[in-house]
């Protein structure tokens, strides 16, 4: 069985904490960017757009402090665990707030990532062994009409097609409203799934149709390998060729894909939370860009960047066991 050198996994963790460092960097740099002044905002909001009560928030919040100033406050916070505090939901911890929303969005991408990938397999699979054929046409036009329809659209269709139409699911938010407090957790997961069935639908359908493409083009490219064609010349049956040597082989990209896709989930999506206003870290970026809440924004990207990162680091340490030709 193959180690893991100590040279190795050094090496992948310095990248993996200076890929982290860019990422928080231009985190706490893209909210200051986009312009706009978070206390005016807030005093237009609560004091009538007073200047005195304006000017009050900038020294509560630290923003009356020079840029490397926050950006020292805002890394020294970031390595105690500290996300700071909300300012739009004052004095709400941005980890409190966080940690509500995630888990919902959690439910919907990963659900999603993993009923995708599972039926993009077979499917890959099925149309690159049978080449050329009824099935593998229709598979293929179907997933490139599906890649050039835009996400919202399709989105929007199931919405108004088997949630306004036909009333078979719910058209929004992740739980009915008006339910008991005193509700105990196995009598919600019904309304949470047919909340949830509609976001996970359209992200399956839209994803589905390119993981399903790169597949068949994985097995199909190692087909035409010179390994596979000799394993072909020595007789070895079929089911023991795609088994041992093509599956392997074309499930490789397909992994990387897989860990990405686990990485950005934390991330969600915006667009279906938007669209089913689904109370995840989507919807809740958004509407901190719409309250220039700094520490929201950057909570949130921080989340998500030490997230990816750390899937992408996990999958370093994995790909070299799947592919030998991996050097450690």
């Amino acid at each position: 069985m193959r180690r893991l050198n100590l040279k190795y996994v050094i090496k992948r963790i310095l990248g993996a904490i200076f890929t982290l460092w860019i990422a928080l960097t231009i985190n706490f740099m893209l909210p200051r960017l986009m312009g706009g002044d978070p206390a005016q905002f807030m005093a237009s909001q609560v004091a009538m757009g007073s200047i005195e009560y304006a000017e009050m928030l900038r020294v509560q919040f630290g923003l009356d402090r020079s840029l490397p100033e926050q950006y020292f406050m805002y890394m020294s916070q970031l390595l105690q665990g500290n996300l700071g505090v909300s300012f739009s939901m004052f004095p709400i911890p941005v980890s409190t707030i966080i940690m509500r929303a995630i888990p919902w969005t959690l439910l919907i991408v990963i659900t999603s990532i993993f009923i995708s990938f599972a039926i993009a397999w077979v499917l890959g699979v099925l149309a690159a062994l049978k080449k050329g054929s009824v099935f593998d046409q229709v598979a293929v036009g179907v997933s490139f009409y599906i890649q050039s329809t835009p996400y919202f659209f399709v989105a929007m269709l199931l919405l108004m097609g088997l949630g306004f139409h036909l009333r078979w699911f719910p058209l929004n938010h992740a739980l009915p409203t008006g339910l008991p407090p005193n509700m105990y957790w196995w009598q919600l997961v019904g309304p949470i799934a047919r909340h949830a069935f509609l976001p996970v639908l359209s992200l399956v359908i839209v994803s589905l149709a390119g993981r399903m493409v790169m597949m068949r083009s994985n097995v199909l490219q190692i087909f035409s390998e010179d390994y596979m064609v000799l394993a072909q010349a020595k007789g070895l049956h079929r089911r023991t060729i795609l088994s041992k040597y093509a599956l392997r082989n074309a499930m490789l990209p397909s992994f990387t894909g897989l860990m990405l896709s686990l990485g950005g989930a934390v991330g969600g999506a915006i667009a279906t939370e938007m669209i089913f206003s689904y109370p995840g870290i989507g919807m809740t970026i958004m509407q901190a860009i719409h309250m220039h809440d700094y520490p929201l924004i950057q909570g949130s990207f921080a989340v998500i960047a030490f997230s990816v990162v750390m899937m992408n680091l996990i999958a370093d340490f994995i790909y070299p066991f799947l592919d030998p030709r991996v050097s450690l």
